[in-house]
Formats: C-alpha cells, structure tokens, sequence
C-alpha cells in the first residue's frame, strides 16, 4: 500500500529502530512511546485486520511473544501487556509495552520524550537479547 506508514517502514523508505526482524513480521520501536520500550510488531503482508490472515496473524503474535521477553530481559519492568486495538494506522499490528512501577499500564499515560540517539541505544539495547526459545504457531481449521 503506497500510503502505509508502516509499509513504508517495512520497504526501508522511512528509517526505524528495529528490535526483532522474521520472514513475516518485523517489530520496531515506537517513535511516540507511551512507555520506555514500547514497540509495534507489524506484519510484512499489508491487511488491516487479524481476520484476514490468520496464519499471519498466528506468526504475528509469536514475534510479540519474543518481543515481549525481550522488552522483560533487557529493560526489566514489572510486566509487559500487549494490545492489537485498531489504531490511526490502518495496517495490522500489536503494541507491546513495557509497564513500569507507578505506571498506569495502557492508561492516560501521555507520549514520553526521547531522541534519535535514545532509540537507537535502545534498539540495540533489545536486538541483542536472546530469548532462547521461539513459540510455534499451529494454525487450526474451525
């Protein structure tokens, strides 16, 4: 989709802060976070909703899954939460988010400022966790 921000990002026409990369998915820190960490993990194939691909999708929510053990591993919050709510961007994707202590998680928290050199440090920061384990997906008929 020409528009798609996130296609865009996916298609390296705008830069980003990746932190885990597969054959179907890429998850990437959020430029607007709402807490230290927060990343969206996007799939490579543009759709909107989860519904219209689930095998996808399935594969989609294991990357979160890493994503996710990466955030605990490298930035230790108390928790991490995940949301797939459709957002301003009309391309599928989860946001996970690190929640830290007197954080109202997923709440009225406001965007917190960072910079170009913060992501970055970050991003490496959570590239370089293994988690040592990768979940599999099945994908069941119903």
């Amino acid at each position: 989709m020409n528009d798609c921000i996130f296609c865009k990002i996916i298609n390296g026409e705008i830069p980003s802060f990746k932190v885990y990369e597969d054959e179907n998915c890429v998850a990437f820190l959020d430029v607007m976070p709402r807490s230290k960490g927060m990343c969206l993990v996007v799939p490579k194939k543009h759709y909107v909703f989860f519904d219209e691909d689930f095998n996808t999708s399935s594969k989609l929510f294991d990357a979160a899954l890493i994503v996710g053990e990466k955030l605990k591993k490298s930035l230790e919050p108390l928790t991490v939460f995940f949301s797939a709510i459709q957002s301003q961007v009309p391309h599928f994707h989860v946001r996970v988010y690190p929640v830290y202590k007197d954080q109202i998680p997923l709440g009225e928290n406001q965007p917190i400022e960072t910079n170009e050199g913060e992501l970055r440090e970050l991003s490496e920061k959570i590239k370089g966790v293994d988690v040592g384990w990768k979940p599999e997906a099945k994908v069941v008929e119903v």
